[in-house]
């Protein structure tokens, strides 16, 4: 390994337990992810024009908007009514009330490639519903995440109807051209998956997650906070703020079509709720959940760090060099999902998708075996992460509206991690056999 190899893992490694311990060590995650960011700058691993950069990233300008859109959402009636006819609906029933947004959350993610996106609109409605039943929202924020993030593209719609053509450039790019993806093959390899996640998360992954939030949650609620009950808005305004909400979900569902990036489109939004009088301007800056934003922005440079020092490719050589001549289709099925699905916990899922893409493709070729399986699970793997904040901009919105720290992410996380590996070796593998 190179001293910057070594150097990056060892921030990393930092970063890790000051996340994982942060309660004894007395160090906020924002803080930790903020000290992160300042190392990989003073060692030499991320210039500081990138790192500073980061805090004008895309996803960061999305989640403020966001958030400002949302704040202003929840100003109107809109949310507790809606909240009131779901319990209604649901009789009273938490598992049914989370059902019904889990399969919401499940449709918006085939239309909405980015589930950090599609977390943003469903969190609030499921946290009203939450506090319309009496529940903790933290029984409630890890089981939507799982959904939105572990069933995001699936289904041959959206963004998920191109994958295929994407992944047979590459193919062509190596040189394969007896061997191509049609549009229902990922659709094939990951409905199971879709399926058992969705289950998991209704029976089992409330029951798992903690009755009460290990931190403080961030709300968009201000009587939430422990502020004052703020007065009803004026007819004119009340319409305003429930329609460039969803005007805003509209925008982020149709983003491809219209051509306007999803943060233009919650910038939009955030400023339309202030100039109109839905939010005064303190209202919408109060909404900034900034110990959010310092852990993505922690986890982009970090991310950056790992992938420009080489520690991805170092990885993955191993990895290469553990398949070696075996011809066991499942284990070169599983190789080539955990390690992936380890390492995007801890970078960009693009990063770690760039890494592995042509480690697949030339093992499969030097091993004369179908490449079909092996990059469907790499595509899997990489869109699966929920276990770490440094996985996906999402997980620093669940840790935040859900109240929890790193210790409870592992602690819900581990099982359907577990269970997903298992599902998507084995199903993938037999309907895409190596050879």
């Amino acid at each position: 390994m190179t001293p910057e190899m070594i150097k990056c893992l060892a921030i990393f490694v930092a970063m890790v337990l000051g996340y994982v311990f942060y309660d004894k060590l007395k160090i906020s995650m924002g803080s930790t992810a903020m000290a992160a960011l300042l190392l990989c700058v003073f060692t030499g691993l991320v210039p500081a024009k990138t790192a500073l950069g980061y805090f004008a990233n895309k996803n960061v300008i999305l989640i403020l908007g966001m958030f400002v859109v949302v704040t202003g959402f929840n100003r109107t009636q809109a949310v507790r009514k809606m909240s009131h006819l779901v319990t209604k609906v649901s009789g009273g029933s938490f598992k049914k009330m989370f059902a019904g947004y889990a399969l919401i959350g499940c449709l918006l993610s085939q239309f909405i490639p980015s589930p950090m996106s599609v977390y943003a609109v469903m969190f609030p409605l499921v946290m009203a519903s939450c506090e319309d039943m009496g529940v903790s929202p933290s029984k409630a924020m890890f089981p939507l995440a799982l959904v939105v993030i572990g069933t995001c593209g699936t289904l041959p719609l959206g963004a998920g109807a191109v994958t295929f053509a994407q992944y047979n450039g590459y193919l062509e790019a190596f040189g394969i051209t007896d061997i191509s993806f049609t549009m229902m093959d990922f659709f094939y390899g990951r409905i199971i998956t879709l399926v058992v996640v969705v289950i998991y998360a209704i029976f089992v992954g409330a029951k798992i997650s903690p009755e009460q939030p290990p931190v403080a949650i961030t709300t968009t609620n201000a009587k939430a906070r422990g502020g004052k009950e703020i007065a009803p808005l004026d007819p004119v305004r009340e319409v305003i703020g429930y329609s460039v909400f969803i005007l805003t979900v509209i925008g982020l569902v149709a983003e491809s079509k219209i051509g306007i990036p999803g943060w233009q489109v919650t910038l939009t939004g955030a400023v339309l709720m202030v100039i109109s009088g839905v939010l005064t301007p303190k209202e919408a800056t109060d909404s900034f959940p900034f110990r959010i934003v310092l852990m993505i922005i922690g986890a982009l440079v970090m991310g950056s760090a790992m992938s420009e020092c080489g520690l991805g490719d170092k990885i993955g050589e191993l990895v290469a060099a553990v398949v070696g001549e075996t011809r066991n289709g499942y284990i070169i099925g599983a190789l080539f999902f955990v390690v992936p699905f380890i390492m995007t916990q801890f970078m960009n899922n693009q990063s770690c998708q760039a890494i592995f893409l042509p480690i697949v493709i030339l093992s499969c070729q030097a091993l004369g075996c179908d490449p079909r399986g092996p990059l469907i699970l790499l595509s899997t793997a990489c869109l699966t992460a929920f276990l770490t904040p440094m996985a996906t901009g999402t997980i620093p919105m669940v840790m935040g509206t859900g109240g929890y720290d790193q210790a409870s992410l592992i602690k819900q996380g581990w099982l359907p991690s577990l269970i997903i590996t298992v599902v998507s070796v084995l199903s993938v593998m037999t309907l895409y056999p190596a050879f």
